[in-house]
């Protein structure tokens, strides 16, 4: 059996909730929202006394709904979906794809006051084959880019399809069973072998725990975890 703090979830809140959060905010969320980044090299008890937890009776049921209502579910936030070809012209006319589209429209035009201008003479058309390249390079980046940001969206659904439904956490000094996305930050959770990890933690109690990441980066053996974020941890049976 391993045991484990929630030290803050990279997933996106729901911004409705945090909306209807309320504004006043508690000693110790101050402190998370200025050293939410350092959780995970806090000295443990400090950070257990700061986070209103305790590694061996996890959160309050009112801490823990409180920050619920706070700082939203545990679980990915899609964005709002739009049709193929919106996606495809935002990323055909993204960044410094507008300079090649005016330097495009830049030969076109220059071609056109040639013909203009000079209707006896042959019109270079020099200025005619590097629009149309430049149009096609624009084009073809804008494929590229429309490709890619397809493949990321399905990674990002893959992870979500990752996540667990359920979870084990410790709430007022008892086991409960929860949905996963209601764990929140100090949450103390309990994991055994085969389980899936259902937030962003710290490990503070571990025997022979090995985690697999190869879906997050790529390493092809499990990875040993030694917990070594204090000297003092709790050795569970």
């Amino acid at each position: 059996m391993r045991r484990y703090l929630k030290k803050g979830s990279h997933f996106q809140s729901d911004l409705k909730d945090r909306q209807t959060a309320p504004l006043k905010r508690s000693d110790s969320e101050l402190w998370l929202s200025l050293y939410a980044p350092y959780l995970h090299i806090w000295p443990f008890q400090d950070l257990c006394q700061k986070l209103e937890t305790s590694s061996s009776k996890g959160l309050t049921s009112e801490v823990a709904a409180r920050r619920l209502a706070r700082y939203g579910k545990n679980k990915f936030k899609f964005p709002e979906s739009e049709t193929k070809l919106l996606k495809y012209i935002k990323n055909c006319f993204h960044g410094f794809s507008i300079i090649i589209l005016l330097s495009s429209i830049l030969c076109f035009i220059t071609y056109y006051v040639e013909t203009l201008y000079y209707p006896n003479q042959t019109a270079d058309r020099e200025y005619l084959v590097v629009g149309l390249v430049l149009l096609v390079c624009l084009f073809m980046s804008g494929t590229y880019r429309y490709l890619q940001a397809n493949n990321d969206f399905d990674v990002v659904a893959a992870f979500k399809d990752l996540m667990p439904m359920y979870c084990t956490v410790i709430r007022d000094g008892h086991k409960r069973i929860i949905l996963t996305e209601d764990v929140v930050i100090g949450d103390v959770l309990v994991i055994s072998f085969g389980q899936r990890l259902s937030a962003d933690v710290r490990f503070f109690s571990a025997h022979g725990l090995e985690v697999n990441n190869v879906a997050l980066m790529g390493l092809s053996k499990p990875e040993i975890i030694d917990p070594v974020a204090s000297p003092n941890y709790i050795n569970w049976s």
